[in-house]
């Protein structure tokens, strides 16, 4: 039975990630297309997902996973079940194993390129589904340039979280 002095930071801790995984929704959401530029977009909620995943695998329920992914088709518009199908098989070949990010360089780059491997099987998971859904293949370019933003983005979020849990008691 818990004590009840775990159970604020709990629920700080949950009322946290609801809304760093919400902040990560609108932001992805957001119109982010420049003139005559192109539309690149980090796979933030995937990327806070990753992180709780990491901090809090308790948290991270696959049925979390799929309602985020959900959330993120309805929000920017994608074929329905194309992200949360594709979140879900990336969490089930490149989970976080450890509980705790911690600050040494080898652990955030070990906590980086699981992140890589996550969104490769994610990214290559949308790809194959959207090209069955449309018939025929499409270009992987866009997903492979918001890849490679999310892999060079995310290595800042994981720090910034590991500092955050340094000072933090709702970690």
């Amino acid at each position: 039975m818990r004590s009840p002095i775990e159970r604020p930071a709990v629920a700080g801790a949950v009322a946290m990630m609801a809304l760093t995984v919400i902040l990560a929704l609108i932001v992805q959401a957001a119109p982010t297309r420049l003139p005559q530029g192109p539309d690149l977009m980090p796979l933030l909620p995937l990327m806070v997902l990753n992180v709780w995943a990491v901090r809090r695998p308790g948290f991270v329920a696959p049925w979390v996973v799929f309602l985020v992914g959900l959330a993120t088709d309805f929000l920017v518009g994608e074929l329905l079940g194309l992200w949360a199908l594709s979140y879900l098989i990336g969490f089930l070949f490149a989970r976080p194993p450890t509980e705790e990010p911690a600050n040494s360089g080898g652990d955030l780059v070990a906590i980086c390129v699981r992140f890589a491997a996550l969104a490769a099987i994610a990214l290559l998971t949308a790809w194959a589904v959207g090209s069955l859904a449309l018939g025929a293949p499409v270009s992987p370019m866009p997903l492979v340039a918001d890849g490679v933003l999310s892999v060079l983005l995310f290595p800042v979020l994981a720090f910034f979280f590991a500092r955050r849990k340094e000072r933090s008691t709702f970690a």
